[in-house]
This record gives C-alpha cells, structure tokens and sequence, in this order.
C-alpha cells in the first residue's frame, strides 16, 4: 500500500517557496499521479525518467527490481525546497536532480574518457601516438553526438520543457552561466554599426571554454533583454514546439514603449537571434556543434490586429543550462540596469561568492572597443554605484584594477 501523501500540504508548501498557486497546483497534482502510477506498477512496467537517457548497449537487461522514486517525484521535491531556500537568502539554490542533470554527468563522462585517450597517447611512440589520438578523438565524439542526439529525442518524447528541466520564478529570468561569464552581448556604442562575425572567437573568462559564434553581433541593451524573456515565455512549452507572443505583451514586459518603433526593435533583436550558429565546447559538456540562440522564428499575421510572434527555442539551449550552470535574476531590477551594469552583474551572479574581476579583463567580456583605460575605469565605477543603488547586489566597487562584489 503506497504512502499516504498530503496533496494540499505540499501545494502550500510550494507557494510558501515562492511558486504562483497555479504552478504549485499543477506540480502538487502532477506529484500525487505520478506516486500512484508508481504504486500501479510495481511488477516492472515503470521506467524512472532517467533510464531513458542511457544510450542502449546489447540485449536487453533483466527484469527490474521495483523502481526507486521517479525523477519526476525527485524534481518536485528539489523544486519545493529550492524555491524556499531562494525565497530565503535570494541567493544561487543548492544544485537540483533533473533530467538534464544525467545528461550533464554523460556528457562530462565522456569529456573525461576522451581526455583521458588523449594522455595516453602522449606514453607511446610519435607515429602510434597520433594515430591513436585520432582514432580516440573520433570514438569519443561518436559517442557524444550519439548521446545528445538520443538525450534531445528522449526530451522531445518525455514532452519536457524548460522549466522541468531548469526552473525558475515568474518574477525572476534565467541565463546560462557560460553566457554571462563571456562576450556573446557587447556593450559597444549605439552609434557604431554591428559586425557581422564569421567562425569569430567569442572570449570567454574561462580558458576551459572556447565560443566560435557567426552572425550579426549580439548587443546587451536590447539583445540580451528579449532573449531572456523569450525563454520565459518558452519555459512551459515542450521543447520543439513553438510558442507565440504579440508584439504589445514583450515590449509591455520589457518596459518599453508601446508603438511601432520598439515592435521593429523587437523583430530585428529577434531575427538577429535567429541568425545565429554557436560552436561550443568545454570539459563540462564536451563539444556543441550547432547552436542557435532562437531556432526558428517568423510573424503570424502581419499587418493585422491579430499579428503575433512565433518563436521555437533550440533544444540545445538547455545543454547550456545542465547541472544548474544557470543564474535566476530578478526582472523589474535587473531589466533597469544600463548595458555595463548589467553585463557586470551577468558575471558577479554566476558566483555565489564572486571572485574579483580584472578591469581589463571585463573590457573584454563586454566586447568594448574602449581605448581609454581611464575612461573604462570611470564606467566601471558608475557601473558599480549603478549595481549597488538597483538592490541586485550589496556592494560592488574598484580596487587596485579590480572589481569586487559582495551580493
């Protein structure tokens, strides 16, 4: 006989971390079906979530021992918990299991074996070295893109979504660490026309991360802003499916002005988002081929009271996010702030005790083409008054070229 289990006690105990009460409905409900499937299946049939990310290998096992909880039931739990513990300290939460967790762990694994192959190699003579290394090297990725393509069918099966996967407040947007430790959005001058990159090097803070990014430039005082509330739009939909907004409810939540200039701004940040390919690879995740900020992307209507925005996000976005490598922020402050304020607090909220940053070395990670170290540092100082007087952070100031934050 299963457990008793208090529908409406863990519903409150979800609003009381944060969650809105239909959120909180939804998960409590989608919680107590998931513990009497379990009960309903105790002769096998169930599969945890998990499992389904294990690419096969050979005949098939023998039958299962009566399954531990589910990763749905454990999402829900970590949900709960982590919710509370934001609502408490508005700090980073403790890491959650989910399903993309598993996905991180595969990838990291075999990121691993393949550095592992290439030391080897390194013991052995100079011919069978390189001859070993390569075929190392092919194996190793073989298997990768093996990996994610299976992980993104198995999500695409599961019908998950974001926000299953890596959720976050409706007060609050979401962004992949490795975007805010890099220069994907610049902070260069309105006046100055975008580049347009091919196969171009994006620095990034760290070494163990290499970005080569095509497309027109990508800028923080527009760019960044709609890419953010797309994916908040975007959080409950199943990834692969589109989901759809006007032009009135983004600039409405973007705190821009309603009229037609800021709904062309809207379209263009959008198309440049489309128009975008990412290599990425890094020890944590291995390698990314192909990824594009906004997958798909076109306008329903055009010319019409009923005109809206269809937008699909890549499923390979959410890689990004794996092992809780993504930072909540609040969105009426964090919108507000100006274009280096806010890529210097895209940086200090990847850390949940920031490390002191380089001036220089944020010049870059803003992609600005300041000459003037003198002038750079007077931005970064009013940068630093701007993120303290917002409320996002406690304190952040200069010293000696650096800059420190207390959160």
């Amino acid at each position: 006989m299963p457990d008793s289990f208090d529908e409406q006690g863990y519903r409150r105990k979800l609003i009381e971390g944060g969650l809105s009460e239909a959120d909180a409905t939804a998960l409590a409900r989608r919680y107590a079906a998931e513990r009497t499937t379990q009960a309903g299946t105790a002769g096998g049939a169930f599969r945890p979530a998990g499992s389904l990310f294990e690419l096969p290998d050979g005949p098939a096992a023998p039958e299962p021992p009566p399954p531990p909880p589910s990763a749905a039931v454990a999402r829900s739990e970590q949900m709960a918990a982590e919710s509370a513990e934001l609502a408490r300290t508005m700090g980073l939460p403790p890491e959650p299991r989910t399903v993309v967790n598993a996905l991180a762990e595969k990838v990291s694994g075999v990121a691993a074996e393949r550095r592992t192959q290439q030391m080897a190699t390194k013991k052995t003579t100079e011919k069978p070295a390189g001859a070993t290394g390569e075929l190392a090297a092919q194996v190793s990725q073989a298997k990768q893109a093996a990996l994610l393509k299976h992980t993104k069918q198995q999500i695409k099966d599961m019908q998950l979504s974001l926000f299953d996967l890596a959720p976050w407040p409706d007060h609050m947007r979401a962004m992949p660490n490795d975007f805010g430790r890099s220069a994907i959005f610049t902070t260069r001058n309105k006046k100055v026309p975008r580049a347009t990159l091919q196969r171009e090097a994006i620095f990034h803070i760290s070494k163990d991360v290499e970005i080569t990014y095509t497309g027109i430039e990508l800028r923080a005082d527009s760019d960044e802003l709609v890419f953010a509330q797309v994916l908040e739009y975007a959080k409950r939909t199943p990834l692969g499916e589109p989901v759809t907004f006007t032009f009135y409810e983004i600039c409405q939540d973007l705190d821009w002005s309603i009229n037609s200039f800021y709904y062309k701004r809207v379209e263009d940040c959008l198309t440049r988002l489309q128009a975008t390919a990412m290599q990425f690879s890094s020890q944590r995740i291995g390698r990314l081929e192909s990824v594009s900020m906004i997958r798909r992307f076109r306008v329903l209507d055009r010319g019409k009271r009923s005109s809206r925005c269809q937008v699909e996000i890549d499923a390979e976005i959410v890689v990004l996010f794996a092992g809780d490598h993504y930072t909540k922020f609040v969105w009426e402050k964090y919108r507000k702030l100006s274009p280096t304020a806010r890529r210097m607090f895209d940086y200090f909220a990847t850390h949940k005790e920031p490390y002191p940053l380089k001036v220089e070395t944020f010049r870059l990670m803003c992609g600005s083409d300041s000459t003037r170290p003198k002038k750079w540092l007077e931005q970064v100082g009013e940068a630093c008054d701007e993120l303290r007087e917002n409320g996002l952070v406690e304190n952040a100031w200069i010293n000696n070229d650096l800059v420190y934050c207390k959160r």
